[in-house]
């Protein structure tokens, strides 16, 4: 009796295992379903990096805590737990660009299938500044790169102001032109200000516009456009997976360029934001207490490794030209 309850257990057990193909077809089948996902959930996060919603913080009401206790402090670590040598992490800003740009022309193409036009952005340079130039050549190589249109219109620094608003006034007028902008710093002649509100609100992509920059200020708002320069700084803190909530960020220069919409855009994310301009009676002190740097005051070697703490973020924005002079020695026998 005991021998046959162990022979139907067997049969039994056989006859409940699958067979190796049966096995190796829902490994199959649950690799493909896996490989699946994790492309849909890196399309998702493609898309995520791409939405204004998260560039522009999360809705987070400010809540006081009104018995704030002070942290615990800790012990100093002994030197054999110091690291002597600590490593820096660079910031791939190269690799982020290239996934945005791979983004933004396929997006392109499929509104150019979808009715028949792409975006036109329309620069305006007066002057040959080496930086200003520079800094369009870039703008039209990217149009170029991700099938937008672009035009540039190129006045000498000599110029009138009528001038600059009138090249601004056509560009306004011209339906396949969607963005306008106007190449600063301009001549010194020039005020700055009148031409900058030439350009319509709906093409402002610079975001200059008082309606823009008074949106961003306003979390409950939403501008139409944000600075560039801003939304590059925060898209690299935001994708290299760098927490902004509560952080303290110190931007240096306030220019409406960088310093001062990037300052809002942290604001958005509540972090807490120093801003150190040329007034400014102690940057270095202020700066060597933040978890992030942001330079934009366009002066070279600027900020010393002094300056930072460890571990601290640092970005840099802006080019800045740095002369070398070689000597040369010349011997004779």
């Amino acid at each position: 009796m005991g021998g046959a309850a162990v022979a139907l257990l067997a049969a039994t057990r056989r006859r409940c295992t699958p067979p190796v193909s049966s096995l190796l077809s829902r490994a199959a089948r649950g690799l493909h379903e896996a490989t699946a996902a994790a492309e849909e959930d890196k399309a998702r996060a493609r898309r995520r990096r791409s939405s204004s919603s998260r560039l522009l913080g999360p809705d987070i009401s400010d809540t006081w805590d009104p018995t704030p206790r002070a942290a615990p402090r800790l012990p100093p670590p002994r030197a054999s737990e110091v690291d002597c040598e600590p490593t820096a992490t660079i910031i791939d800003g190269k690799s982020i660009a290239e996934d945005i740009r791979l983004q933004i022309s396929e997006e392109v193409r499929q509104m150019k299938n979808a009715v028949g036009h792409v975006p036109g952005l329309a620069v305006v340079l007066v002057g040959d500044r080496r930086d200003s130039e520079s800094y369009v050549r870039f703008k039209v190589k990217g149009c170029e790169e991700v099938g937008i249109k672009s035009l540039l219109a190129e006045l000498p620094g000599n110029c009138t102001e009528d001038e600059v608003v009138d090249s601004v006034a056509r560009f306004n007028e011209d339906p396949s032109v969607h963005g306008v902008l106007v190449q600063l710093p301009l001549p010194q002649h020039m005020d700055e200000e009148k031409i900058l509100n030439a350009i319509s609100l709906d093409k402002d992509v610079d975001g200059f516009h008082p309606l823009n920059v008074g949106n961003l200020a306003l979390r409950s708002r939403k501008p139409l456009f944000v600075s560039c320069a801003a939304k590059a700084c925060l898209e690299l803190l935001l994708q290299s997976g760098i927490d902004l909530m509560g952080k303290h960020v110190t931007i240096i220069g306030r220019s409406k360029v960088v310093g001062l919409p990037t300052s809002l855009l942290l604001q958005r994310h509540h972090a807490t934001v120093s801003v150190i301009h040329a007034f400014t009676a102690n940057p270095e002190e202020i700066t060597r207490e933040s978890d992030i740097v942001i330079s934009a005051a366009g002066v070279a070697n600027l900020v010393r490794g002094s300056w930072l703490k460890q571990g601290a973020v640092v970005i840099d924005v802006g080019t800045n030209p740095v002369e070398v002079i070689t000597d040369v020695y010349c011997a004779f026998a």
